[in-house]
């Protein structure tokens, strides 16, 4: 008798599934230990079930586990490309059908179907505005951008194909998990850890102030962090904008970095320009963690006052006489003003809010702070000019001209992301900030510099954050991936705007420039 195949199921699965008549994401992942397997469902929010009796024979595959309420099975099949997974999940007395792919795209919302360019320019010349206001109006998965249709090129696509391929091994080490070799893998510095004490994550539940989140983050990756819950990792594409992924800090020999659109849900919105992007709020928290929604929030960038940031987050190192909203909670929802903070927040003290020892590293840097509000909306800023390049490229090879209010309108783009890139509109500092973690001066170090050392890193802290008024981001993958136009208008309006700067300023940021950028 033939002994039936076992298939190749090993690694993710993505799918949704309407226990309760609501379609809920879930990720279904199978990996292969010699001679068993393990494997874990992963909901929406990304609590993880593990699964039991995973018995692949020929092309039949079942698996069971101990759902919520009561144990539940599921029996499929696999098509005969063997990239879906058909079947049926059972948790008595419901039975509904699940079907699982291998590609995660099912799961990007789709604001609007492929339609007519005519059609598609008429609503984009009917919105005006900042880019703010003016929304993104065709899909993410339109031909000139392509998201969740073209292949990632990320840093964590990179990463996943180098363990795939047995070039890197992530390690598994005490309570911390794959944490630190994570960052060590994608070259992120511990000295860039923040902590976030307010519930404003997809872990939500398991976030306090004694149980913080914690940040870390390089030019195109943030990773985040909570205790008892899993790793989430947010990556840029040259390209594409934000992948998102989670990593389950469960101990395996070929741990996966599980693409997870469900992100998208909250980081593909108004907040974040219309593109899949970062997001970093100030929020006025309640003992527990909890945002007070009625009492707003704060979108943060380097034009926020600092007397706005920083709510629901640690702080730590010095910001003088300025005040911020870091380290406090309000005691009476009703007034905003209850909120008792402290600028000035010691290491002894901030052990005192939780267990800073169980984390990489005690500390939750200002200066740390300050850079990673500016780099998320210049994240955003790359992304959301770089699509409206392209689309507007595209929409002009299929009619044949361009579009006067279009052209208009990327020329709007020009000036509101030079703006930002040349810090015009930067709130001022009243006086010195000084960091504690190490992070300003390892971030300086990074350059690159030009003939006479100078780099677009070193820090001011005193009147301003970077000593040389133009964004570091400018040598960023995201930059160098946007189309060829874009990066010409750029640099022509740069020269314009630099020209309204100090001498000493407008020189700087040219030598520094001509050394160090090769297209500038």
């Amino acid at each position: 008798m033939a002994v039936a195949e076992t298939p190749d199921i090993a690694g993710p699965w993505y799918g949704t599934f309407s226990p309760a008549g609501t379609p809920i994401e879930i990720s279904v992942i199978f990996q292969n230990t010699g001679d068993s397997w393990v494997g874990s469902l992963v909901l929406a929010d990304g609590r993880a079930i593990r699964l039991k009796e995973i018995r692949p024979t020929g092309s039949s595959v079942s698996f069971s586990l101990d759902a919520p309420q009561a144990k539940a099975s599921f029996k499929g099949a696999l098509s005969a490309d063997r990239s879906e997974l058909i079947g049926e999940f059972v948790q008595d007395p419901t039975r509904f059908p699940l079907k699982l792919s291998r590609n995660p795209s099912a799961a990007i919302p789709n604001s609007l179907p492929q339609i007519d360019a005519n059609e598609l320019i008429a609503i984009m010349t009917s919105l005006n505005g900042p880019l703010s206001e003016r929304p993104f109006v065709p899909p993410v998965t339109h031909p000139a951008i392509g998201y969740g249709v073209r292949p990632a090129r990320d840093p964590i696509a990179k990463l996943v194909a180098d363990i795939a391929a047995g070039k890197v091994h992530l390690k598994f080490d005490g309570e911390q998990g794959y944490l630190r070799s994570l960052l060590d893998a994608l070259d992120i510095p511990v000295e860039s850890q923040m902590v976030v004490f307010s519930k404003t994550s997809v872990q939500g539940d398991a976030i306090g102030p004694q149980n913080p989140r914690v940040l870390y983050f390089n030019d195109s990756v943030v990773v985040g962090s909570v205790r008892g819950g899993f790793i989430e990792v947010a990556a840029q594409d040259p390209e594409l904008g934000a992948s998102f992924y989670t990593l389950l800090q469960q101990p395996v020999d070929n741990p996966l970095l599980l693409k997870r659109d469900g992100c998208l849900g909250c980081h593909l919105t108004r907040n974040s320009l219309d593109i899949p992007g970062m997001i970093v709020r100030s929020v006025y928290a309640a003992p527990n963690g909890a945002p007070i929604n009625p009492l707003g929030s704060h979108l943060l960038d380097h034009r926020t006052p600092l007397q706005q940031r920083w709510g629901g987050w640690y702080v730590t190192g010095k910001s003088g006489s300025m005040r911020h909203l870091g380290n406090g909670v309000v005691s009476d929802p009703t007034k905003p003003e209850s909120m008792v903070t402290d600028a000035t927040l010691n290491l002894e003290t901030l052990k005192g809010k939780f267990d800073t020892d169980a984390y990489l590293s005690p500390y939750s840097d200002i200066v740390a702070l300050m850079v990673f509000n500016h780099q998320m909306h210049m994240m955003n800023l790359m992304t959301r000019v770089a699509w409206d390049y392209r689309v507007a490229a595209m929409l002009e090879a299929e009619i044949g001209k361009p579009n006067d209010v279009i052209e208009q309108q990327l020329r709007d783009d020009i000036v509101e992301f030079v703006d930002y890139l040349l810090f015009v509109k930067e709130a001022p500092l009243a006086g010195r900030i000084q960091g504690v973690s190490g992070f300003a001066e390892k971030f300086a170090s990074q350059g690159p510099s030009d003939s006479k050392g100078r780099s677009l890193r070193q820090f001011d802290l005193e009147h301003r954050l970077m000593r040389y008024p133009c964004s570091y981001m400018i040598y960023a993958p995201a930059f160098d991936g946007m189309p060829a136009r874009a990066k010409q208008a750029i640099y022509a309006r740069m020269r314009d705007v630099l020209k309204r700067f100090t001498p000493e300023d407008r020189d700087a940021v040219l030598d520094i420039l001509h050394d160090t950028k090769s297209d500038f």
